[in-house]
């Protein structure tokens, strides 16, 4: 994560100046823009919402007030942006007079009539041109409309125009609404959000009374009707009383039918107790006439006169049929008189009872008959009771239905006399609570918000587009990105010379010992003979492609080695393009071309002390370059040479673009990859070092050349070449 911070700190310093410049074509046109634009002044009026009161026309319980919600208050703000209120604010004020609303009075400014000069869909007849639309009577659609709707759609333009600098605001958990309103001149925003305040309390005043005399209306209407259902409800309940022969309700009624019928249901049941008496009364007789025994407990015969005689009759004949008997014999005829007096009572007797137990049965007759006679007239009585009740029902049903429609009339009437008075009172269920002042400052255009805007954009758009350009460059600028693109270690930085000394390339290293470039050069060899130990004697130096500087730091690095070791030699392999002679002012005809196709000897063609004690073998010139290096030939030579020098320094030619420098890695004792700072694309290093590895070459690490230090130091790239340019005081004054 850190390593990432400081690679992005690195891209967006060394892309400092491009972000400047991003900056300057922003903010530079947005300050020219506001500077031109009108200014804006918004005046804002404050008005709290009170509950609107509730009224019910035929319950006096349900009048009150609404409880207040989020729905009913953003209703309320709503009606500040309708359409009937924008009206009235636009007549009051005669806007439809002002330039500021009605586009046909206002005049162009150059920079829309060139704008609508330009616009391609002006010249392809469409309406979204402004100054067509400005001109209603020149515009092909609304010519063929008569005056008055062409002056209808002026008034709705106008009055579009109106409610687009219209801004209500709703604060949370509050009942107050701020009503603003936005235009080019301070007094004529405050009249306006004061206009429009005072209009939306008028509204609400006359709504209410609007919404009160709807009432009452409704309430009248439905009056007269309610009357005359009572009337017709009252009649119905009259005639039927009258068919019938009903009392009126409240009136004490007698009854008749009812205390009829109960006193046959009483007579019935006594009745019918009198009848069961007397059938069990005729039962008891008819069983003691049948059994004839006990005929003198029957209580009818006990109370019966003659019957009583009847029995002290029979009792004295027998009282003196015995004395008789006492004297004279059974056969005597007193004693047969005497029988004969005693069967006759018997007889008599007999008869008697007979007679009773016949009263008995016609009584019980007579009962039977008086029942079913109460049952007749019960049953007859109880078909005029129901008949009766049905009709008492009937009567109360319509009585009912009259005093329902008496009450709903009374509550109406009582409701409307009442809706009638508050009629002549009402009050809005709103008010100003704070009236919009002239505005000190004008709200459009916010400067500060869009100059502050426009820096972030700018910033925003230059730090992509450096990500971007940093993303894009493949050059490699830094030791840390060299590395991690070969994972390889970096050996030196050698630092770009402009300022060359006269004696060439040995005066740049020799005669300035102190310089940053002899210092590099310094640092590789020290690399050099401390990494790999004193074994390794031959030294390649390659790079990706042509122009990276890889002769120029062979030189100075047999230079600086020749100042430390006796017997050094370079060798200039880059037999295509040799250029390392005149880099030392030497004969370059004849050299390692001629040793390899053995016209001539190495001794011979090597150029002892060119520079430095340093010994030189230079290219040659050959008709058939692309042979003159094989395998065999430089593998022999090589082994030859390093028998006779300490240091073999090679200058190969690039790896991408001749196939001599594989054949030259494979003999050498330690390959030094040179990648041009800041110049040399990432791919054809990291293809350069995979055909170097595919023939197994001993790389020992990469070298940036022709470091720019200035900018390097600027980048801060952090590497330790980062410090060359920071502590050059340690070089003597001698920069490159």
């Amino acid at each position: 994560m850190r390593r990432q911070f400081r690679w992005a700190w690195r891209v967006l310093w060394r892309g400092k100046h491009l972000i400047m410049a991003c900056l300057l074509p922003v903010l530079v046109p947005t300050f020219l823009y506001l500077q031109q634009l009108t200014p804006r002044y918004t005046a804002e009026a404050r008005i709290t919402i009170n509950a609107p009161e509730v009224r019910n026309a035929l319950d006096e319980r349900a009048s009150g007030r609404m409880w207040m919600n989020e729905q009913l208050v953003q209703t309320e703000a709503d009606l500040l942006t309708s359409t009937i209120l924008a009206q009235r604010a636009v007549d009051k004020l005669r806007l439809a007079e002002d330039p500021e609303f009605n586009a046909k009075l206002r005049t162009p400014k150059p920079l829309q009539v060139f704008i609508a000069k330009i616009n391609p869909m002006n010249w392809l007849g469409s309406q979204g041109d402004e100054t067509e639309s400005e001109d209603p009577d020149k515009n092909s659609k609304t010519a063929a409309l008569s005056p008055t709707a062409r002056a209808q759609m002026e008034n709705v333009s106008v009055v579009q125009a109106f409610l687009s600098k219209v801004t209500v605001k709703l604060p949370r958990r509050s009942y107050t609404i701020t009503v603003s309103y936005t235009s080019e001149s301070r007094e004529k925003a405050a009249l306006i959000a004061n206009t429009l305040a005072e209009l939306y309390v008028l509204d609400r005043l006359e709504a209410n009374f609007e919404e009160a005399r709807r009432v009452a209306d409704w309430l009248g209407e439905r009056l007269e009707k309610l009357r005359q259902d009572v009337e017709i409800a009252e009649t119905a309940a009259e005639e039927f009383r009258s068919r019938y022969g009903l009392r009126r309700k409240g009136e004490q009624r007698a009854p008749i039918k009812e205390q009829q019928l109960s006193e046959l249901s009483s007579k019935l049941v006594i009745a019918r107790a009198d009848l069961a008496q007397r059938q069990a009364r005729l039962n008891q007789v008819r069983e003691l006439l049948r059994t004839r025994s006990g005929i003198d407990a029957i209580t009818d015969v006990l109370q019966s006169p003659l019957i009583q005689r009847l029995r002290e009759q029979e009792s004295q004949r027998s009282r003196e049929m015995s004395e008789a008997l006492k004297t004279y014999g059974d056969r005597h005829p007193r004693i047969l008189g005497f029988r004969a007096d005693l069967d006759d009572l018997r007889r008599r007797i007999a008869d008697e009872v007979e007679k009773v137990a016949a009263a008995i049965a016609n009584e019980v007759v007579v009962a039977t008959a008086g029942v079913r006679e109460l049952e007749r007239e019960l049953e007859k009585a109880r078909q005029v009771s129901d008949q009766a009740g049905e009709a008492e029902v009937r009567l109360r049903e319509l009585e009912r239905q009259a005093d329902a429609s008496r009450a709903v009339y009374e509550a109406f009437l009582t409701r409307f006399k009442r809706e009638s008075e508050q009629q002549q009172v009402q009050r809005a269920n709103a008010r100003i609570v704070s009236p919009a002042d002239i505005p000190s400052a004008p709200s459009y255009p916010a400067k500060r918000q869009a100059m502050t805007l426009a820096l972030f954009i700018a910033l925003i758009g230059g730090v992509a587009l450096v990500f971007l350009l940093d993303r894009l460059d493949s050059a490699v600028r830094s030791a840390d990105e060299a590395e991690e693109l070969t994972d390889l270690p970096t050996l030196a930085m050698v630092p770009l010379n402009r300022r060359r000394a006269k004696g060439g390339v040995a005066q740049d290293v020799l005669d300035n010992p102190r310089s940053s470039l002899a210092d590099a050069i310094r640092s590789l060899r020290t690399a050099l003979d401390l990494g790999n130990g004193r074994h390794h004697r031959v030294t390649m130096i390659t790079s990706s492609v042509p122009r990276e500087g890889k002769t120029y730091v062979s030189l100075c690095l047999s230079l600086m080695f020749a100042k430390t070791h006796p017997k050094v030699l370079l060798i200039d392999a880059d037999v295509h393009r040799p250029n390392m002679h005149r880099m030392l002012e030497v004969d370059g005809d004849r050299g390692l071309v001629q040793v390899l196709a053995g016209e001539m000897t190495a001794e011979e063609a090597i150029l002892p002390d060119v520079a430095g004690g340093l010994d030189f073998l230079p290219a040659g010139k050959a008709l058939n370059v692309a042979e003159a290096v094989n395998s065999a030939g430089i593998a022999e030579l090589i082994t030859r040479l390093s028998q006779r020098y300490d240091h073999i320094v090679i200058d190969s030619p690039p790896v991408l673009a001749v196939a001599d420098t594989r054949v030259l890695a494979t003999h050498a004792d330690r390959v030094i990859y040179l990648i041009k700072w800041n110049a040399t694309p990432r791919d054809a290093v990291r293809n350069g070092v995979k055909l170097l590895r595919s023939v197994g070459a001993p790389l020992l690490g990469v070298t940036l050349s022709q470091v720019n230090q200035r900018k390097h130091d600027r980048y801060g790239y952090g590497d330790y070449g980062y410090y060359y340019g920071r502590y050059h005081e340690y070089y003597g004054g001698q920069e490159s």
